[in-house]
């Protein structure tokens, strides 16, 4: 693996552990719109993303190639995606439960949506008795230490290249195993008739997903 594929390598694997940590505590309401975020990745202000600051985005680092379009190894404004993310929708669904507009939800604001409701003693990582801002960093800290502790494959308290490389390669290795197992769930669906093959009319028939 050379410097550049572990530089991808490792800012995949950061970013995927602030995914995990934001996808397992919803503790707060979006800040920014997609466009901002946009904006923050492109850190020369040239107005386009290449591919050492798409790096920095799990999302934009997996699709860098099928984005840019031009093939002219930067992201324009044209060829970044505009759609509304999970995390906008969490966000809006947080800003509805924020009663009192505190920027965090307390307990019995939480109370009125049972989403919350039943998850709220798991999203109070610091209990204090609210969800904000603060549970949401705790949650993505204790995250990134799982990880590092599990990276270390010596326990020396520090990661090497090659450790490095290895929990890439996990990372890489148990996206593949879901995606295969997506797959395959995809195509059990779809083959309706079982006979090992998907048809068009199959195919026309099937709920109207991203295939």
């Amino acid at each position: 693996m050379n410097r550049k594929t572990l530089y991808v390598a490792v800012a995949l694997t950061l970013a995927a552990i602030g995914t995990a940590a934001a996808q397992q505590s919803t503790t707060a309401p979006a800040t920014g719109t997609q466009p901002a975020r946009h904006a923050k990745l492109d850190t020369n202000n040239d107005g386009a993303i290449d591919r050492s600051e798409a790096a920095r985005s799990e999302r934009f680092a997996a699709r860098f190639d099928q984005l840019d379009r031009n093939k002219d190894g930067k992201l324009s404004a044209d060829e970044r995606p505009h759609r509304r993310g999970h995390g906008d929708h969490r966000g809006d669904r947080m800003m509805q439960a924020d009663k009192d507009k505190d920027g965090r939800i307390s307990k019995a604001e939480a109370a009125t949506d049972p989403k919350f409701a039943a998850r709220f003693a798991e999203m109070d990582a610091n209990k204090d008795g609210y969800l904000d801002r603060g549970d949401r960093e705790l949650r993505r800290r204790e995250h990134r230490q799982a990880w590092f502790a599990g990276a270390d494959a010596n326990k020396d308290g520090k990661l090497s290249k090659a450790e490095m490389e290895a929990s890439a390669e996990k990372r890489r290795a148990e996206q593949q195993r879901k995606w295969q197992a997506r797959s395959a769930e995809r195509f059990q669906r779809l083959d309706s008739n079982h006979d090992g093959s998907i048809s068009r009319d199959e195919l026309d028939a099937a709920p109207q997903t991203r295939h």
